[in-house]
């Protein structure tokens, strides 16, 4: 048995800390035995309180980025043979303090890459770089990494948790007694668009007026967002849930997924939308693009367009055959993309890979681009 050390920072996410929790509580092989560490403080008791519990700590100190003194004493104790970064400071902290140790860094946001690109090309290591889709390996591809370094892994949809939220979690313990339910990915960021989502929804409420857009998960942009919703002074028109639920659990009271992204963000998001049933509306971003084709099984529109964007989510409110010919694509679509058991043999093949010495992504397929 193979420990694997998870080291994240602060960049993490409820989603990544989400993905990283199917990944590390992996019950169908006992070839690796996961551990979680934090190199900032903040964020360790964050992960402990989102998984219930203790997650180990390993803080970055001083002003050097990649200082964290206590990793080599982390890996001691837990005997770890492998690094799984989920982070650029966490690879800098490991690289750093670990150059012995086999490492792996794991990127979900699109612009965490674009940012993260100029210090990947001096990596001091020929760690392996997992991204969630071939619009972020092309983003690294165009900053100068090799091709060799870059592993495409598609996040996964956990239907077992989808079943269990759709038959317990009530619908109004996220929206009252709202409907429509618009939910939009989060954290909120420029990226996301969501600034155009809240136009969208504030011109459906018009007409529906008992619609109502939850908006999950705290950050600086989320903030702005909030204070333009209460400019609009439409009451009622954002809702912001509780920051311990889940994606399945607040797709399960939701009606339309609306992704009103102005660049390329991360699609875990998207994939849960999809086997949960809820209609994907959006902007036809390339990372969005890769997973919903408009009118087979989501609808796109143009970037930043707010009124086409708001003509789309009508259609799939009141459209009934339209939003179930969609939904039930999106459904199967999500079986073969999204599949948890590849998500994890992916993983775990990458592993092998590399402590065998074999190329990262010897036989790793993208499950996007042969479903």
């Amino acid at each position: 048995m193979t420990q694997v050390l998870h080291v994240i920072d602060a960049a993490c996410d409820e989603t990544q800390l989400q993905v990283l929790d199917l990944l590390r509580m992996r019950r169908d092989t006992g070839d690796y035995r996961p551990a979680v560490c934090s190199i900032d403080g903040p964020m360790a008791a964050r992960a402990s309180c989102y998984w219930g519990e203790t997650v180990m700590r390993a803080e970055r100190r001083g002003t050097i980025a990649s200082w964290a003194p206590q990793l080599p004493g982390a890996t001691q104790q837990t005997k770890t043979r492998l690094l799984h970064t989920w982070g650029i400071q966490a690879a800098r902290a490991c690289s750093s303090q670990l150059p012995d140790l086999p490492l792996a860094l794991t990127l979900l946001d699109p612009q965490a890459a674009r940012n993260a690109a100029r210090w990947l090309r001096s990596f001091p290591t020929d760690a392996p770089v997992v991204v969630a889709s071939q619009s972020m390996r092309a983003r690294l591809l165009t900053a100068g990494l090799i091709p060799e370094r870059i592993v495409v892994i598609r996040g996964p949809a956990d239907f077992t948790a989808i079943n269990k939220a759709q038959r317990l979690i009530p619908r109004g313990s996220v929206s009252g007694d709202a409907k429509p339910v618009l939910l939009m990915p989060g954290p909120p960021s420029e990226s996301g668009g969501q600034f155009y989502g809240i136009w969208a929804a504030a011109v459906l409420k018009q007409v529906h007026r008992d619609l109502r857009v939850v908006m999950p998960y705290d950050s600086r942009e989320s903030r702005r967002l909030h204070r333009f919703a209460e400019s609009t002074r439409i009451p009622g028109l954002v809702t912001v849930p509780d920051s311990r639920l889940t994606w399945p659990e607040l797709l399960a009271c939701a009606d339309v997924f609306v992704v009103p992204a102005v660049d390329d963000i991360c699609t875990e998001p998207i994939a849960m939308a999809m086997a949960v049933g809820a209609v994907v509306v959006g902007s036809a971003v390339p990372s969005v693009s890769e997973l919903i084709t408009s009118g087979r099984n989501g609808l796109l529109c143009k970037a930043g367009d707010a009124r086409t964007l708001a003509g789309l989510v009508l259609q799939a409110i009141e459209d009934d055959d339209l939003r179930r010919r969609l939904t039930d694509t999106a459904k199967a679509d999500a079986y073969e993309v999204a599949s948890l058991r590849a998500f994890r043999d992916n993983y775990a093949r990458l592993y092998d890979n590399i402590l065998s010495g074999r190329a990262p992504g010897d036989g790793i397929r993208d499950t996007a681009m042969v479903a």
